[in-house]
């Protein structure tokens, strides 16, 4: 069952950048990488410390806590290589960011 839930919009996410956003309780990381929105769980899976609070640069998305990193296209592990992000199901509706919250990719 999808849950589609309006999490922003394209005015408060510009390209190259990411939005921490928290929907019915979730804690959402958006990027948006060339023109695509991502929706990743704002938790790096090392030691859980907000994503948001690191950097972006280009496609590679790093924790500050630890410095692991992650393509921020995927969410798959760049440093190290095994770790990998929950990401959520994105579409847009015009220029409204909707997030399946009921189906986390990971």
């Amino acid at each position: 069952m999808n849950r589609w839930c309006q999490v922003s919009t394209l005015d408060d996410l510009w390209e190259g950048e990411m939005l921490a956003v928290t929907v019915d309780c979730v804690d959402l990381l958006l990027c948006d990488i060339d023109g695509h929105v991502v929706a990743f769980e704002d938790l790096c899976p090392h030691q859980a410390h907000p994503l948001s609070k690191g950097n972006l640069d280009g496609s590679v998305l790093t924790c500050v806590a630890h410095e692991w990193s992650f393509d921020a296209q995927t969410g798959l592990g760049v440093n190290p290589a095994t770790a990998c992000l929950r990401r959520y199901p994105v579409r847009l509706d015009g220029n409204t960011i909707l997030v399946d919250l009921a189906r986390p990719d990971r």
